[in-house]
């Protein structure tokens, strides 16, 4: 089975800090920024 593979990408810090802020007040919901980022980026593929 070929192995997953995965690219960096930036994004602004003030994008960055409220992620950090809705992970936070997520309730456990959200464990991490990459859950949140990759969530928000495969919702937004679907619409598109």
């Amino acid at each position: 089975m070929p192995r997953k593979t995965y690219k960096s990408v930036v994004i602004p810090e003030t994008l960055y800090e409220k992620i950090i802020t809705h992970v936070e007040q997520s309730g456990g919901r959200y464990i991490s920024i990459s859950e949140v980022v990759r969530e928000a980026v495969w919702s937004f593929l679907r619409v598109g």
